[in-house]
């Protein structure tokens, strides 16, 4: 016969060494438990403990690919869309220069720093879903995340050490507001929002108007209103002097039959 005791096997005939004293026995335990390799806690039960290594991940800022913006001129590259035009390879220089990255926007930049990264690691034309080209076409994004994160830093650090690096690099910057939350609406709910918009305009003309009107009708409505209320305190204080009268004539002829 073998009794469990602290996840120990521990046989029979020990626990009966002790006697069937209740001290003694509550003593032995206490010295198997002691002697055992488990750590100490509730007998009959493992003793909850947390791991060696807890697992924190990095902030986002500290993530994904930090390499800077490729070194490449920035005249005699095409935006986005224009590089296999027909027209700009016998187009004047300057008529090419406007359609350079130099006048470009932001956005054409980042997305023609996109695709050469993409075409980097592509290893083929067509491959649109290979892990290589995902993570590539996301590093623009991290850049852009890591960007916006430390000038908002260096915006409440130092105002003017903050415009001057702006004013350096060319770039824009929208500081973020923590109290205003950014919704991205899809083209279907814009299209409902700006007809929304346009039916409470139109419900706003409506009422202006009508205000026009009434602000204008406004004194003839009160001469109106004066003449009829004029008429009737007279058609009341004629129909009075009629029911005087009628009484009046009534008492008369009740006096004549009672004489």
């Amino acid at each position: 016969m073998l009794t469990v005791i602290t996840k120990q096997i521990v046989p029979s005939s020990i626990l009966q060494s002790f006697g069937k004293n209740r001290t003694n026995l509550i003593n032995g335990i206490l010295w198997i438990r002691s002697i055992s390799k488990i750590p100490p806690g509730i007998v009959g039960k493992n003793k909850r403990a947390l791991p060696a290594h807890m697992y924190k991940p990095k902030p986002r800022w500290e993530t994904g690919d930090i390499d800077p913006y490729p070194n490449f001129d920035a005249t005699k590259i095409l935006r986005p869309g224009f590089e296999n035009s027909e027209e700009l390879k016998t187009a004047d220089d300057l008529v090419k220069r406007v359609f350079t990255l130099e006048y470009a926007t932001r956005a054409e930049i980042q997305q023609y720093y996109s695709d050469y990264l993409v075409k980097a690691v592509q290893r083929h034309p067509l491959d649109q879903s290979s892990y290589e080209r995902i993570s590539r076409r996301n590093v623009v994004g991290k850049l852009q995340t890591i960007r916006n994160f430390l000038l908002n830093k260096l915006m409440h650090a130092d105002y003017d050490v903050y415009e001057w690096l702006k004013k350096v690099l060319r770039i824009e910057h929208a500081p973020e507001n923590p109290f205003i939350t950014q919704l991205d609406h899809n083209d279907r709910e814009l299209e409902r929002m700006r007809l929304q918009q346009q039916a409470r305009d139109a419900v706003q003309v409506k009422k202006d108007e009508l205000k026009l009107r009434f602000a204008a009708e406004k004194g003839k409505f009160a001469k109106e209103k004066e003449s009829l209320l004029c008429e009737i305190q007279r058609g009341l204080e004629d129909l009075r002097i009629e029911i005087a009268k009628h009484n009046e004539t009534r008492r008369q002829r009740a006096r004549t039959i009672v004489e």
